[in-house]
């Protein structure tokens, strides 16, 4: 049973269809030549076959012109001695139709081209049926004369055409059908393996993977891109894994807060303004939830890559300089110093928006995070690829081990968790870096730390594309000037 299963399932598969498709093709095509050479060689054969009677007619008929009947006859017998008696047949015949020479049998009068029937008796005592092609003429007054070929060889030629032309369809068919089920047979292999590691993977071993050949052919490349896709996939679902545990963990605390506290108004308030204190309170603690909740939202969409339709042309250096100028006061309120250098003219394709809220968000951070006293430098200058942007600080800095943890939702350092927040500001500015191919990378600032921001990949170009060839209107290309001022322009405080 299993036998005749695995033969359904070639015999079902794609390329062994393909195949049987091909073998149907060339079979058509080999009968097709068959027909067209059978029928040459036939005529061709009979073409030779009358030329060599029309050929010994006319000899006949020279040799024998004004000729008397006896000697007629003796050169018809005469000439049945000098060739070989099965090559021409003769038939001369009288009026009253008797046979007066040649090795045939008496014939009706025949005037043009004829085949006649002939019964022989080969050696070893069988009845052949044969074919005699010939031409009938008139010699003189009274005298008929009959000459023809057997057609016995060209019979057997036709029929030796035919038999090598069927088993030439035959082995191509077969030599078809059999490479088809060679490459059903690979082809399902393949197939099953990803089919094998698809169920292992429904069964929960995520880090199941496709084997790979390393032949760097269609079905590598195929596996090396499923293998891929599985990684992002348990990355997206470790994520997912990790989002839901902190998600319980870091709402449990407000939400036990928000119940402690409206539990005690309820039994010991005891005047309206403690009862509208406690849902103030509560309101508050809510309004923080859905601000988490907001934040998980929105990243949520800048990863699912909503936003990238509304990419376009931007100053990056206006963005720079905006957060400059808008954090300056911030920064000198809590106690911090703000400067910043930024160079002109540097422009990369984007969202304006997004990109405001990741610098924010870094600046941000940086004041809520380290002591008064730190110094803050926001820079925008060019890189070897393109813009480069870096904040750093002169704070405590991040340890090296927690550095790849800062940017996962929730995540805060044992120093930072009485301060507020929700752990999901560097997640948003890893969602938008993403976005839009940013390098970012922390290292030592010695003191404190240093984000760096590489936009060498926005910075790039892209072509114009004709309207209709994606259904969406194209963007503009990015103006990029040939040459700019790379000069650092400091921003003055006011």
């Amino acid at each position: 049973m299993n036998l005749v299963s695995s033969w359904a399932r070639l015999v079902r598969t794609a390329t062994f269809r393909l195949a049987a498709g091909f073998a149907a093709l060339f079979s058509v095509s080999i009968i097709a030549v068959s027909s067209i050479v059978y029928v040459a060689m036939t005529r061709y054969s009979d073409q030779q076959i009358d030329l060599s009677i029309s050929a010994e007619v006319k000899t006949i008929r020279d040799s024998l012109a004004g000729a008397s009947a006896p000697e007629i006859v003796k050169a018809i017998n005469d000439r049945l001695t000098d060739i070989d008696p099965d090559y021409f047949y003769y038939a001369l015949q009288d009026s009253d139709g008797g046979v007066l020479a040649g090795n045939l049998r008496p014939l009706p009068a025949i005037t043009g081209w004829a085949d006649i029937p002939l019964k022989t008796i080969d050696g070893d005592g069988y009845r052949e049926r044969h074919t005699i092609r010939g031409l009938g003429v008139d010699l003189t007054p009274g005298l008929h004369l009959f000459i023809g070929r057997d057609t016995h060889d060209l019979d057997d030629l036709q029929e030796g055409i035919t038999r090598f032309f069927l088993a030439g369809a035959a082995a191509t068919v077969l030599l078809a059908l059999a490479s088809g089920l060679v490459l059903s047979a690979r082809f399902l292999r393949r197939v099953e393996a990803v089919n094998i590691a698809a169920r292992h993977i429904m069964d929960g071993h995520l880090d199941e993977r496709v084997p790979s050949r390393g032949k760097a052919d269609e079905f590598d490349r195929l596996a090396a891109n499923l293998n891929a896709m599985l990684d992002r996939i348990q990355q997206l679902m470790q994520g997912l894994h990790q989002v839901s545990s902190d998600i319980a963990h870091d709402l449990r605390t407000p939400l036990s807060h928000m119940r402690q506290r409206l539990e005690l108004a309820r039994l010991k308030a005891a005047s309206a303004a403690e009862y509208d204190a406690a849902v103030e309170r509560a309101v508050a603690d809510i309004d923080g939830i859905l601000g988490v909740f907001a934040a998980l939202l929105r990243i949520a969409q800048i990863e699912a890559g909503a936003r990238r339709e509304g990419f376009a042309p931007i100053d990056l250096s206006g963005v720079f300089e905006t957060i400059i100028d808008t954090y300056g006061p911030v920064a000198d309120d809590s106690g911090h110093r703000l400067t910043g250098t930024v160079a002109p003219g540097q422009r990369i394709r984007g969202d304006r928006q997004l990109l405001t809220q990741m610098l924010a968000n870094l600046v941000e951070n940086t004041i809520r995070h380290t002591p008064p006293g730190t110094g803050i430098t926001v820079s925008l200058a060019p890189g070897p690829g393109g813009p480069l942007g870096q904040v750093r600080d002169t704070g405590p800095g991040i340890p090296e081990a927690a550095q790849q943890k800062v940017f996962q939702r929730f995540f805060r350092l044992d120093a930072s968790r009485m301060t507020p927040g929700s752990g999901l500001g560097l997640s948003l500015v890893a969602a938008v870096a993403q976005l839009h191919e940013i390098r970012l990378a922390l290292s030592d600032n010695c003191p404190g730390l240093a984000v760096v921001l590489d936009f060498g990949e926005a910075a790039r170009p892209v072509p114009a594309v004709k309207p209709g060839m994606d259904g969406r209107r194209p963007h503009p290309v990015a103006d990029r000037p040939s040459a700019i001022d790379s000069t650092p322009v400091p921003i003055r405080r006011p």
